[in-house]
């Protein structure tokens, strides 16, 4: 009876001591993960703020799709100078293209011009040439 009682005792003892060392090896670990200095960005963190400023980011006109400029008008003049220019760019030219399948005009390239968003900057050959510019600037 006697053994059985040391052995008993003996039982608690090496459970508190293994369960105090455990204790202790995790509050170690715990104290070696934690920062020692998170500074002013992680003490001051609120995910509320964080989400008003995601969204004021979202509101902003760059996520908004810009307006495309037209550059031409219905009746295909430049809109800008209000000029029935020709596609091949001279300014006397009564037009040079065969008549297009849309508006019917003979000043029109190979895309009809009626509503236009782009011109022609120039007119080269294939070794760099320029035969004819855009007689006017072209704003972006």
């Amino acid at each position: 009876m006697l053994v059985l009682v040391k052995i008993i005792i003996t039982l608690l003892f090496f459970r508190v001591f293994f369960s105090l060392f455990l204790k202790e090896k995790i509050e170690k670990e715990l104290k070696r993960l934690v920062f020692q200095n998170p500074g002013p960005r992680v003490s001051d963190f609120s995910p509320e703020t964080r989400k008003q400023r995601k969204k004021a980011q979202t509101n902003q006109d760059c996520f908004k799709k810009p307006k495309s400029l037209k550059k031409y008008g219905t009746d295909g003049r430049l809109l800008d100078s209000n000029i029935d220019l020709c596609d091949c760019l001279e300014m006397d030219c009564l037009g040079c293209f065969y008549p297009c399948s849309k508006c019917n005009s003979t000043k029109c390239g190979p895309e009809c011009r009626c509503n236009r968003k782009w011109v022609y900057d120039k007119i080269e050959t294939e070794d760099g040439n320029v035969i004819s510019a855009f007689p006017f600037s072209t704003k972006p």
